[in-house]
């Protein structure tokens, strides 16, 4: 590394911003197509008589800006001629802390710059390319945001590097898939209307709600609650890109009673505008609603609506999705964190854990984010249109509100119950990690002291912390509860290739169709691509090791294998029980953001004085995430690594899709869902964002007996008019953004 190496940080002029600035989503539209084109190529500087770089910087990666062979490349391979001196200059592009470290191929540290966290500023680097000089990186998101260097002494081109499959998932079972419904925008849930007469409901993102038959989608939609959503692609709050085209909002999700064919009842989620109980400057809420059929089970009545609870939801992210009733009889409602990243920001409060800031997830008290929630809709507390089961977890406890189920999560997107009364429920991670948990009474799954078994700190995001507590204090309401770890878990980048971005749950597999999926858990990823551009959705598959998912995922490190219940915490049984009307504790911080319907709780917000991510400065340092909340907690010590521990989880492979050319699956995952007779569907569409007509429902059937499937051959993008052709499966770990995550065009927005 060198005494003094050249660096000159400096604000940006609003001409050089003009000049320089392209917006992210048409850098993520020229990545899409280049990867798709050409293969992901190394460009070669040296070929051209330039000694200047240009480069943006944000979390996603390092978008190339000049000379013109690297415009548009995320993370571009920089070849440099030995001995020429080079000015490296780059902006930040989203506030988050980034610097400038040049490698050698034996991991010494050449050249490095300070941190600059200031979205918008720039900072020059001067060196003289060396033979040594192998790889660029930022020092605080080096997984997402670091390129190849090559030095030679002449002006040989680059190779193109052939993208891949990567190889964390084993080649798996092959399937076919059939189409049973097609022509909506974005399906979101399915659930079951009629089983005898093969008759089913599908959320479309838009807001209608869908009645398939035999004969397919029918003519007009059985509900429709778009007149009462958020206008999609139409953002309140600071979070969100006003320009961007992807959005998690609309209708999320469908559930009939588990007595619709005698009641008609149904429940749907949607996100509705701001209303009076909407603190200022935040995003949305989201809704959960009783609508009753028609007599003949043809049309739900759009004016019978009866809200049961309202979410203040502080950014338009973190929705989570379908809800389900579970065999207790019960309503169980997934919610994510607030939204945002790293369940900091405004609207996210803070919690036990002084050594990372925040957050939702670990609050049981002030709101209802970050958990799943159970209550009994076939009853009415004073206060809220709905009872509390007097089996809830925390239904006694003073400083708690009564409807947690279990919490620790930062979006909740799939929940299921197998044969056997087990809850599954996927959460979509952050940066690094995509996970599955068995969802029990007063578990807490680590969110955001973790992020799947490892340790995470809001300030080292791409770089698990060492340590971390094990469990949540020994006081009320938590009393000591260890964290449970996943069942399944796997990482965004394996071996420089791309594993996947943001995981949908599923349902385990119970049909007679395809005897070799019998008993997995059957899921999937949104797509393998990271400009997140291309439908390269992946099937996936996860099998329960021969001991049982006890000794598959323990509690709190991942190394125990005790029962996955915390102490003092009992399983409940699956029998459906007289439930209690008790109210929301009061507490010192104020009401939970939920309105439980008309004449229910209140939501007053929060006080809060916690930053955006992007607005905050980050050391190198981590030892504010090391700290522990009390000497009574224990620690985790397997936090800090990247590697996924295989041998404590199930078992996952690839499904391959027969009916294409490679066995990939030509879509974005969407949801899955599953009918009375245990067969899992699959609902996608070819375009991430709520545009067009490209949604389809596909169930999953012997690899004979399913349909072609083909790869658009240039999909509208939504805005511009411009497309990109589809890459397949060859994608590389550099063009990754590495956020869904949970899917945006921010880093952190899944």
């Amino acid at each position: 590394m060198s005494d003094n190496p050249t660096e000159r940080s400096t604000p940006v002029s609003n001409a050089t911003e003009s000049n320089r600035a392209t917006s992210r989503r048409r850098v993520l539209q020229a990545a899409a197509a280049v990867g798709g084109v050409a293969g992901l190529s190394g460009l070669g500087l040296a070929q051209f008589d330039s000694q200047s770089i240009e480069l943006g910087g944000e979390v996603s990666g390092w978008q190339g800006v000049a000379p013109e062979p690297i415009a548009d490349e995320t993370n571009p391979t920089l070849e440099l001629e030995e001995g020429t001196t080079y000015e490296l200059t780059w902006e930040n592009l989203d506030g988050s802390p980034h610097n400038v470290v040049i490698e050698s191929e034996d991991g010494e540290e050449l050249e490095s710059t300070e941190i600059m966290s200031s979205q918008g500023e720039t900072q020059t680097l001067e060196f003289e390319a060396t033979s040594e000089m192998s790889t660029y990186y930022c020092a605080p998101h080096r997984p997402s945001m670091n390129g190849d260097i090559e030095v030679s002494s002449g002006s040989d081109g680059g190779e193109q590097a052939a993208g891949g499959m990567d190889g964390f998932f084993e080649s798996g079972t092959e399937i076919g898939v059939q189409t049973i419904a097609e022509g909506m925008t974005g399906p979101t849930d399915m659930a079951v209307a009629d089983q005898e007469q093969g008759e089913y409901l599908v959320a479309d993102q838009t807001g209608e709600l869908w009645l398939v038959t035999e004969d397919g989608l029918q003519d007009e939609p059985f509900l429709d609650v778009s007149d009462r959503m958020v206008e999609l692609g139409t953002f309140e709050g600071g979070y969100a890109d006003q320009n961007q085209d992807y959005d998690e909002r609309g209708l999320l999700g469908v559930e009939p009673h588990p007595d619709f064919a005698e009641n008609g009842r149904l429940f749907v989620h949607y996100s509705a505008p701001p209303n009076d109980e909407t603190p200022d400057g935040w995003s949305h809420v989201e809704v959960v609603s009783e609508f009753q059929a028609s007599d003949d089970m043809s049309s739900a009545d759009p004016e019978s609506e009866r809200v049961l609870m309202e979410f203040q939801k502080p950014q338009y992210n973190h929705n989570s999705g379908p809800m389900a009733f579970g065999p207790d009889g019960y309503l169980y409602v997934p919610m994510g964190d607030g939204g945002g990243a790293n369940d900091n920001m405004e609207g996210h409060v803070e919690d036990w854990y002084d050594g990372n800031e925040g957050g939702n997830g670990q609050d049981v008290s002030e709101n209802l984010l970050g958990s799943v929630l159970r209550v009994d809709v076939d009853s009415e507390g004073e206060d809220r249109p709905y009872g509390i089961p007097d089996d809830n977890p925390l239904v006694d406890s003073e400083e708690a509100a009564p409807e947690h189920y279990a919490w620790g999560f930062r979006n909740p997107f799939g929940v299921s119950f197998d044969s056997d009364d087990r809850m599954y429920v996927a959460d979509l991670g952050q940066d690094l990690f995509e996970e599955v948990d068995i969802v029990e009474s007063g578990g807490n799954y680590g969110w955001n002291v973790k992020e799947g078994t490892h340790c995470f700190s809001p300030e080292t995001p791409g770089q698990p912390p060492e340590e971390c507590p094990n469990s949540a204090p020994d006081e009320p309401p938590y009393d000591g509860q260890e964290f449970q770890d996943p069942i399944v878990e796997y990482p965004h980048v394996y071996e420089d290739q791309i594993v996947g971005i943001a995981i949908v749950g599923g349902h385990v597999y119970e049909a007679d169709g395809v005897q070799e999926l019998n008993g997995k858990y059957i899921f999937g990823d949104w797509t393998a691509d990271p400009a997140r551009q291309s439908p390269q959705g992946r099937l996936l598959a996860a099998t329960e090791p021969s001991g049982g998912a006890q000794e598959a995922a323990g509690n709190g490190g991942g190394n125990q294998t005790e029962g996955m219940s915390p102490e003092g915490q009992d399983v409940p049984e699956n029998a459906t029980e007289d439930t209690q009307d008790e109210p929301i504790a009061d507490n010192e911080t104020g009401d939970a953001n939920v309105t439980a319907g008309e004449g229910g709780i209140e939501d007053e917000g929060f006080d809060n004085e916690t930053e955006a991510a992007n607005e905050t400065g980050m050391a190198n340092e981590t030892d504010a995430a090391n700290e522990t909340a009390g000497d009574d907690m224990s620690m985790a010590q397997n936090g800090g690594g990247l590697e996924v521990p295989r041998d404590e989880l199930w078992d996952m492979e690839e499904l391959q899709v027969a009916g294409t050319e490679d066995g990939s699956f030509p879509y974005f995952v969407r949801q899955f869902g599953q009918d009375s007779d245990g067969n899992v569907y699959i609902l996608a569409n070819q375009a991430g964002v709520p545009e067009g007509d490209t949604g389809a429902v596909m169930q999953i059937v012997p690899p004979g007996e399913g349909d072609s499937l083909s790869a658009p051959g240039e999909m509208e993008m939504g805005g511009d008019g411009e497309g990109n052709e589809t890459a397949g499966n060859e994608t590389d770990a550099n063009e990754t953004a590495t956020e869904m995550n949970e899917t945006n065009e921010t880093a952190d927005d899944a």
